[in-house]
């Protein structure tokens, strides 16, 4: 599950949401202490680099319990809902990463 494709694109959507975070936090005219600034950005890397992990968990749970369920939707409300999904995934991946690796770790000793 954790192979070269799957990591390179999970870093790929990370780092792109990051980026545009940072481009929001950092717009001229937005007050904001310097601590704050780099405080967040450093807060956004940890997700950035737990996403991928967290990813994984999600893509075992989902496996767990939909399996090989085939779902035909429109393209645009996947894209939709992929993007949702996967911003909120990385929002969440700085406490759902440790999760993520202690179940991954857990699932592969057994």
């Amino acid at each position: 599950m954790l192979g070269p494709d799957f990591v390179g694109k999970s870093f790929a959507i990370a780092f792109v949401l990051e980026g545009l975070m940072i481009t929001l936090l950092t717009q001229p005219g937005r007050p904001s202490h310097p601590f704050t600034t780099v405080m967040t950005i450093a807060v956004y890397t940890v997700s950035s680099l737990l996403f991928p992990f967290t990813r994984a968990g999600w893509e075992a749970f989902k496996d767990l319990f939909a399996s090989d369920t085939v779902m035909f939707i429109p393209s645009i409300v996947g894209l939709v809902l992929s993007f949702i999904v996967n911003g909120m995934l990385w929002q969440a991946s700085i406490f759902l990463g440790p999760i993520a690796i202690w179940y991954l770790f857990g699932r592969r000793q057994h």
